[in-house]
């Protein structure tokens, strides 16, 4: 029956015992038909080269079934049939294939930067060249709303280097909604209203204004 067995040798690189002579392959082996060989054992179907460790297998073409080739070609000839190259883990692609950021993926293959979950045919967002899910790209790029933190899909309310749903735009301290004409304050980086703020004690009101006035510039009103 056959076998291939990975051996791990204390202090050396691993080997592999060839399928087919029982040979250990002490340099990279070639996986064909989930089995390891020698890749000098092979040839290229096309242009008959012995093969190396970068030899692609093909188990699929148009005008076949799944499974039902399973031909090595070296990587030269490979590349001249077209077949996509998933730009993860450099493999064939031979079956369903998305492509993005210039790259082809396997689609299981295609994930967000962030979270590394795989987008299987839903909406992603790219960034500097790179791709994210819905919910990370605008949490990690600031349309997440700080109140119900979900993703922003109308308006945005962009205050104390915030974002926020229209609605969900309210003092802190009374609930009341405020909209861009509103005049609020900044407490514990949250927004008050003018009518709540007044009703802060007088030192609180000074320690808030020094706190402002040593701050960066910000959208808050300066307390007075």
């Amino acid at each position: 029956m056959s076998t291939s067995i990975l051996l791990k040798i204390i202090g050396k690189s691993s080997v592999t015992l060839t399928t087919n002579l029982n040979a250990l392959i002490d340099d990279k082996p070639l996986k064909f038909r989930g089995e390891m060989y020698h890749p000098y054992h092979f040839n290229c179907t096309n242009c008959g080269v012995e093969l190396d460790y970068t030899a692609r297998e093909v188990r699929s073409r148009p005008g076949f079934a799944a499974n039902d080739m399973n031909e090595l070609y070296c990587l030269r000839c490979h590349d001249k049939m077209g077949i996509p190259i998933c730009g993860a883990c450099r493999r064939p692609i031979e079956e369903r294939v998305v492509t993005a950021l210039g790259k082809h993926w396997h689609v299981e293959h295609f994930v967000c930067a962030k979270c590394e979950k795989p987008f299987f045919g839903h909406r992603h967002y790219e960034k500097k060249g790179l791709a994210y899910c819905e919910t990370h790209y605008h949490q990690l790029f600031g349309n997440l709303c700080f109140v119900c933190n979900q993703v922003i899909s109308g308006d945005v309310f962009t205050a104390l280097n915030k974002a926020w749903c229209v609605h969900h735009f309210a003092c802190s301290v009374c609930d009341q909604k405020m909209n861009q004409k509103t005049k609020f304050y900044e407490c514990d980086l949250k927004p008050v209203c003018k009518k709540c703020y007044e009703k802060f004690p007088a030192e609180l009101r000074r320690r808030l204004k020094r706190q402002h006035d040593a701050a960066p510039a910000r959208k808050a009103q300066t307390p007075t």
